[in-house]
């Protein structure tokens, strides 16, 4: 494996490359409390991104440059990026091991990858973080993601002049704001992005235990909506964030149009939650809360569902408090929710990087 060369003075910005836009932000981590030093918001077509993979180069560095030029609040002062990869194409897996070297571990690792995953481990870049190690063993989250999804960000960054510096899952990237900024981050969790074509869905103690991707997001929400209500998109989309399923004149109608989607995610939360428990016994850990984020987590009445169907409480991930947007203009709390995995990726610590493939 060949190290990614990191200087620990230099700054770095985060940069998430979504389904149908990409976000910005370079955060100081240096003094008591992160600031906000610049941060965006652009859209292109979804044709831009085909299964994960960047195909139309052009149209992206057309977006990303007028963003950076003329689309900035505050500033980005370094061209070295962390950059994001969507949950959804990435595999994970946690896995525990017998006591080893270290140096045993990568083959170790990769063994067990080869027997999980359906894709041929030379098609993937695998990497991992140990979570726990003692005596009777290793426990550990391994991460792997196809070739070509990486490589084409890869690619697609030193094209435009940037460095990448890391690659990681969105749901990575927003663990690590919760480990930072929620002060509940070291109570057990589910943390719930709800993105606007998939929701992931993780357990986070101490660390990024297992995750999963639920097909269907925001934007299926509003479709839903927009289907059983007979109304256009854009007002789907209104009624979706101003009513949503609380208690309200519209709340059976639209709490119906979305019933297939929300309960198969309530069942698919269940299924997380049965293998965190299955693995945890022995160490009597149990899942106290369940963190939301994302644009699709404002829905209202969304956190009072999950809360009843699952018994536990639940509620949307607040980071701003702790990071500061410093003397820039603070987006209201619908446009907030957008920032939390470009934050994520924008607050990483130099010690975590990892070496890439």
């Amino acid at each position: 494996m060949k190290p990614v060369n990191f200087y620990h003075d230099q700054p770095l910005f985060g940069l998430d490359i979504g389904h149908s836009s990409l976000k910005v932000m370079q955060v100081d981590t240096t003094g008591k409390a992160p600031k906000i030093l610049g941060y965006g918001v652009a859209d292109y077509p979804p044709e831009v991104i085909k299964n994960g993979v960047i195909v139309d180069h052009k149209t992206l560095y057309d977006c990303l440059f007028k963003l950076l030029n003329k689309g900035l609040l505050g500033y980005i002062d370094t061209g070295r990026v962390v950059c994001t990869i969507p949950t959804a194409f990435t595999f994970s897996r946690s896995m525990k091991l017998p006591p080893m070297d270290r140096s045993d571990l990568t083959e170790a690792v990769n063994l067990e990858t080869e027997q999980y995953i359906p894709v041929p481990i030379a098609n993937l870049y695998i990497d991992y973080e140990i979570a726990r190690e003692d005596k009777d063993g290793i426990e550990l989250l391994m991460v792997a993601s196809p070739k070509n999804i990486v490589d084409s960000r890869v690619q697609f960054l030193e094209k435009v002049g940037l460095e990448p510096i890391a690659l990681e899952p969105t749901m990575n990237a927003a663990a690590r704001l919760f480990a930072v900024a929620d002060s509940s981050h070291n109570q057990p969790s589910i943390l719930i992005d709800f993105g606007s074509v998939a929701i992931d869905v993780a357990v986070f103690d101490q660390t990024m235990f297992v995750n999963t991707t639920v097909i269907g997001g925001s934007d299926n929400l509003t479709d839903l909506i927009a289907k059983q209500l007979g109304v256009s998109a854009t007002k789907a989309y209104e009624l979706k964030n101003s009513h949503g399923i609380a208690p309200g004149p519209r709340q059976h109608e639209i709490k119906e149009a979305t019933k297939p989607m929300l309960d198969n995610l309530i069942r698919e939360i269940q299924k997380i939650i049965r293998y965190y428990d299955e693995r945890q016994t022995q160490l009597h850990h149990k899942l106290v809360q369940i963190i939301t984020i994302g644009g699709g987590a404002n829905m209202p009445g969304l956190s009072d569902f999950i809360s009843a169907e699952l018994h536990m409480p639940t509620r949307k991930l607040d980071p701003w408090q702790t990071i500061d947007f410093n003397s820039l203009p603070t987006p209201d709390d619908l446009d907030r929710s957008m920032y939390i995995t470009v934050a994520g990726a924008a607050i990483l610590n130099p010690k975590e990087i990892f070496s890439r493939d």
